[in-house]
């Protein structure tokens, strides 16, 4: 008998836990891949970058802020700088195609928050 009060005092203490609170996690942003082929960048730093998702998607622009950032790899640069390593590596194809280009937004005002070149 005792054994089953202390498997019974266990479980209801365990069913207490904050384990079992659901959480709604909010997305802070959306973000797009794609190919170096496939974008313009910002000329300015209040500029757009243009670039079509898909084959039969409409070509989107998303404008980028003071506050966007901008890096390449794993190091953060300015937008001339992005843009020079950019125009480097579309001089050739395979830069054209093997360089990604990740456009991080927020959902709510469609401003570009990051912006990464990755080989």
């Amino acid at each position: 008998m005792m054994r089953v009060l202390l498997v019974t005092i266990a479980l209801g203490v365990g069913s207490l836990s904050p384990a079992w609170a659901y959480r709604v996690l909010e997305q802070l942003e959306q973000a797009y891949e794609l190919q170096l082929g496939q974008v313009t960048l910002p000329a300015g730093a209040d500029g757009s970058v243009v670039f079509t998702p898909c084959s039969t998607c409409r070509t989107m622009s998303l404008r980028v802020s003071q506050a966007t950032v901008y890096s390449v790899g794993e190091s953060l640069v300015d937008l001339a700088t992005l843009r020079r390593q950019a125009d480097s590596l579309r001089a050739t194809a395979d830069g054209q195609r093997r360089t990604g280009v990740y456009v991080f937004y927020d959902p709510a005002s469609l401003r570009v928050t990051r912006l990464t070149l990755s080989r």
